[in-house]
């Protein structure tokens, strides 16, 4: 898996379990150069107003404050080309729905497969 080009990007990882993202910060600090931390989607939109340019958004749905689709919706709004990955897990349909109308780039259910993660982040290609 070449995912080399992404170590000089910036990704936005927001997720409300602190063990769970603590966690998994530290794999992502593997695979980008830069990681941005949230623990609601209120924080991590406001994180995103101030770093624009990141690679990637990866976001929990469910968490107070604000749910991770309520805040890939405000992130497509300000910029729809930036490419959103939810976590969860719950496997509602409702959800499918939400995020596919929001335009969410890939969707992965909890626990997280790396493997997974990084397959969904080299087959991204930007518009």
């Amino acid at each position: 898996m070449d995912i080399k080009h992404l170590k000089d990007k910036k990704v936005l990882y927001v997720e409300d379990d602190i063990a769970i993202m603590k966690s998994f910060s530290k794999i992502l600090t593997k695979v980008f150069g830069e990681v941005k931390t949230a623990i609601n989607g209120k924080e991590g939109l406001e994180l995103f107003k101030e770093n624009q340019d990141v690679a990637f958004v990866i976001t929990d749905i469910k968490m107070p404050k604000m749910d991770g689709l309520d805040m890939s919706k405000a992130i497509k709004d300000i910029n729809p080309n930036t490419p959103c990955i939810l976590t969860t897990a719950h496997g509602e349909y409702d959800y499918f729905l939400r995020a596919d109308t929001i335009g969410v780039y890939r969707y992965i259910q909890k626990p997280i497969n790396v493997n997974e993660l990084l397959q969904a982040l080299i087959e991204y290609k930007p518009n």
